[in-house]
């Protein structure tokens, strides 16, 4: 049976709920280690972009040495902003804002691809790992509705941004402030907004209808409230589609938000401390593994293992040392006839050598006798 096309809004300045599962319910999180590749993948899409000399690495093929740049993700850092994000064993959640479009579906297709590649191989495993095309929310109109979306997404026993909201964790790329500045709340009311507040019939309604496009795609039936609450509101199980839905309800909601979330930091505010369970802080990140990365391959000797020596037909004479290999590059200074160096590389016919002062240059191959180091 072919799969159910799904049409996406795609606009610039959008929030969107983003969501995926792994394919029939199956863990796609089995321990600690999987949620921190994750994350680092997360990481990587949204921070700022490496600078490619930094991330250059030494190995070794066929027992021969290189020195190259390994392949480096797509970055998204000026596309996406990253508003909060819940990772539970079969499901993962996000809560994005598109900055450029179309930067949305780029970034989750890579990011959905280059973590099933990741943990197909971990596992020995093939074949797709999630049940299909992520599932995209788009968020329009009144934005009064975000906390109670954050707060969704907080309430698991997965890993989260919760502790970027209480300021117990300090993550860039999490953009936590947009929430708590755009409501004027602080750590502490936040907190209380998490563990305090309780939702009436019109908010879990209207919030149910924001976190699942329709009661087919549910992910979870998370209660948001207590069970006894729940028992006595059985009636408020089905769920209106979301199209249907919001036409009939955002005035409620906009009556709701501009009381409700208020009167949340009010109380917050004046409200005693009280002792509250402590979230999960992740471990710190492990750095990534580049198995399978295209690498730019500059082949090297071990250092020490030779010198190279300038040989002129006329010792009068001297030749340039070069910032890069390349006749069009910047002098760095001179070398006579017999002088030695400490032998770097070779590349496409220039010898990189290391400098007195540690740094290194580019002498050309027609001026270089590579010799072994006695």
């Amino acid at each position: 049976m072919p799969a159910k096309a799904r049409c996406r809004i795609d606009e610039a300045g959008l929030y969107y709920h983003i969501y995926n599962r792994g394919v029939e319910g199956r863990v796609i999180f089995n321990g600690e280690d999987d949620y921190n590749v994750f994350i680092g993948f997360l990481e990587d899409y949204l921070s700022p972009p490496k600078d490619p000399d930094s991330v250059k690495k030494v190995f070794k093929i066929n027992g021969r040495s290189f020195r190259g740049t390994p392949h480096q993700p797509k970055n998204y850092f000026n596309d996406l902003e990253l508003i909060a994000y819940s990772l539970n064993p079969n499901h993962f959640h996000l809560i994005l804002h598109q900055k450029t479009l179309g930067s949305q579906e780029k970034f989750l297709r890579s990011l959905c691809t280059r973590y099933s590649m990741y943990f197909n191989k971990r596992y020995q495993r093939s074949g797709s790992l999630f049940e299909g095309p992520y599932r995209s929310i788009p968020i329009k109109g009144n934005k009064n509705f975000l906390p109670y979306l954050t707060r969704f997404l907080h309430h698991t026993e997965g890993y989260s941004s919760y502790p970027e909201y209480l300021g117990k964790r300090s993550t860039p790329w999490v953009k936590s402030q947009v929430i708590l500045s755009l409501f004027k709340m602080n750590a502490g009311g936040y907190k209380y907004f998490m563990e305090e507040h309780k939702y009436d019939q019109k908010e879990k309604e209207f919030i149910g209808g924001i976190i699942f496009n329709n009661d087919t795609e549910c992910l979870e039936r998370r209660s948001l409230s207590s069970s006894e609450e729940t028992r006595s509101d059985t009636a408020s199980k089905t769920r209106t589609r979301l199209p249907e839905f919001l036409a009939g309800s955002f005035l409620v909601f906009s009556l709701l938000t501009g009381l409700g979330i208020r009167n949340i930091i009010n109380v917050a505010i004046s409200k005693t401390s009280q002792s509250a369970p402590v979230p999960q802080v992740l471990p710190a990140q492990t750095e990534e593994a580049t198995s399978g990365a295209i690498l730019e391959e500059i082949p090297e000797t071990t250092s020490g293992s030779a010198v190279a020596t300038v040989k002129l037909d006329d010792p009068s004479l001297t030749v340039n040392i070069r910032e890069r290999p390349a006749t069009d590059s910047a002098k760095l200074g001179k070398a006579q006839d017999g002088e030695t160096f400490e032998f770097v590389s070779k590349d496409a016919g220039w010898y990189e050598v290391k400098l007195a002062n540690g740094s290194t240059g580019f002498i050309s191959g027609e001026f270089i006798v590579e010799e072994a180091n006695n």
